[in-house]
């Protein structure tokens, strides 16, 4: 029971009803009747519990204390009645004492358990900012690392004196568009927020092809040859720049995974006229069967300095724009992950 307002209205409350009882005790204490005789000494106990409930073992004992000093003169005045009377009523009294007790002390250790349990859960609040503090520092920190390799990849071709002028415009290009993303990435971090998906009409094939020109330096390096096909161009609705970063960190992943050099096949080819499968298949040493379940769990990941953010990411941005990444692998013998999206008819 619990009534809404200040300690001193509640204070006044079991005031008002140990006099009320005390009072009724005066008046029937005495009555032949025997349900009066019993309900007035039982109406005692509604403010004894409300005192250890609302103030602890001090509030509980002090009323009953209160109430037992109130009823002494009567229990004198009527100390030669027989039956027992006067030390029925002392009897009465130590079991006020003890309920007043009684519900004090287990009102303070609810009390002390509701205190505890408040501070567990300040204490999970603080952990849970500081676990989210760490996340978002592990995602600037991924969110940096993949356009700076890019980036790095395009200065590369840009310096090659041996390539020619158009190639090393269309790296140019290249270059400042990763220069853009990495500065809209900032700033989404440094805002603390989630910018919301900008929404237009895409070619996946073309953005692919963005993405393969611009880790092509880093895939040859590590022996990959990466392989793109698709049999008719496709369109959808899609954040451009969010789906080139999924790709990049797929393809990414791939290149790394394939220590030893190998090939990357990226199959873009329609599922029905609502959506579209984008594939990667990879013939790396395949992914075991106890890492799956974690696959997309962020801060899982089993690189030497990784996140554990890249496929996490990854999934939500595909998520985001309603499909799905799937996974599928045979150790040994490669994986395949699999962007699904919704296209346009």
């Amino acid at each position: 029971m619990a009534l809404k307002g200040a300690p001193e209205k509640r204070c006044l409350l079991i005031i008002a009803l140990s006099a009320s009882t005390v009072l009724f005790h005066y008046i029937y204490g005495m009555s032949h009747v025997a349900m009066l005789e019993v309900l007035h000494r039982r109406l005692c106990y509604i403010p004894i519990v409300l005192g250890g409930l609302w103030f602890g073992i001090a509030g509980g004992v002090w009323t009953a204390v209160g109430i037992s000093l109130s009823v002494v003169p009567f229990i004198y005045l009527h100390r030669d009645m027989a039956g027992g009377f006067a030390s029925g009523e002392l009897v009465e009294i130590i079991f006020y004492l003890f309920i007043g007790w009684l519900t004090g002390m287990l009102s303070d250790a609810q009390r002390e358990e509701r205190r505890k349990n408040d501070t567990l859960k300040e204490q999970l609040r603080a952990s849970e900012r500081l676990s989210t503090i760490g996340e978002l520092f592990a995602y600037i920190m991924h969110e940096i690392k993949n356009p700076l390799s890019s980036i790095k990849g395009a200065a590369d071709i840009v310096a090659d004196q041996s390539v020619g002028p158009e190639r090393k415009l269309e790296f140019s290009a290249l270059l400042k568009g990763e220069i853009g993303r990495l500065d809209r990435t900032l700033n989404t971090m440094l805002g603390y927020s989630r910018v919301p998906l900008d929404l237009k009409a895409c070619d996946i094939v073309n953005e692919l092809g963005k993405v393969v020109s611009l880790t092509s330096t880093q895939a040859e390096k590590a022996g990959v040859r990466i392989n793109l096909s698709s049999t008719e161009t496709i369109r959808t609705v899609a954040d451009c720049d969010r789906m080139r970063q999924v790709f990049l960190n797929i393809i990414l992943n791939a290149v790394e995974a394939m220590d030893r050099g190998g090939e990357l096949d990226i199959v873009v080819r329609k599922v029905d006229d609502s959506s579209v499968d984008i594939a990667f298949g990879d013939t790396g040493p395949g992914i075991p069967p106890e890492r799956m379940e974690s696959l997309f769990r962020p801060f899982s990941s089993t690189k030497k300095g990784g996140t554990g953010l890249g496929l996490a990411i990854s999934k939500r941005i595909v998520e985001e724009h309603g499909g799905r990444l799937l996974v599928r692998s045979e150790p040994g013998h490669g994986a395949v992950f699999t962007v699904r999206l919704p296209c346009s008819a």
